[in-house]
């Protein structure tokens, strides 16, 4: 795995279902927990697979991630996403 400096420059995007949910850019985060806890806190709230897309400005890498996100409440998902409650979270 490629190491994140705090002075790094980060551009995120995540999407569910075909859909960008947030695009970000970000520094002084230095582990991928602390990316995918501001991707969870900034996001609209959405549960199912994500797709977190990292990429490093300043060394020029990029990563991608599927994390999984639990429903906050008993909401209905968008259309033509599957939810289903038995998905593990990192968040929950």
């Amino acid at each position: 795995m490629t190491a994140i400096h705090r002075t790094d420059l980060l551009q995120v995007t995540a999407q569910s279902c075909g859909t960008v949910l947030l695009s970000l850019t970000m520094s002084g985060v230095t582990t991928l927990s602390d990316v995918f806890q501001q991707v969870r806190t900034s996001a609209p709230a959405e549960s199912g697979i994500v797709t977190v897309r990292l990429r490093n400005r300043t060394q020029g890498w990029t990563q991608q991630h599927n994390i999984v996100f639990r429903p906050a409440s008993a909401k209905t998902s968008s259309p033509g996403c599957r939810t289903d409650d038995t998905y593990p979270s990192l968040f929950a």
